[in-house]
């Protein structure tokens, strides 16, 4: 992986354990939000809206749906800039 790579996963990893501070994985892109790592509906629009601040793009409702995993977010993240 290159460092813009690592440091958007980073930046994701961070904003994640912002939303839910006891997980206890260090997440990776293959990370089902939902599945894997518990994340409950409310807390995954909270993890979007603050990569959308953090990243200065926007995520469209359509986009959002088709989020289930961090590679997800990576790739939209890497779309949008």
């Amino acid at each position: 992986m290159g460092d813009t790579v690592l440091n958007t996963l980073e930046k994701v990893n961070e904003i994640v354990l912002e939303q839910v501070p006891d997980l206890e994985v260090r997440i990776g892109p293959a990370h089902r939000l939902s599945q894997d790592l518990g994340i409950d509906s409310l807390t995954f629009v909270d993890i979007l809206v603050k990569v959308e601040k953090s990243f200065d793009i926007e995520i469209t409702d359509d986009e959002l749906a088709a989020v289930q995993s961090v590679q997800d977010i990576l790739d939209l993240i890497e779309r949008k800039q």
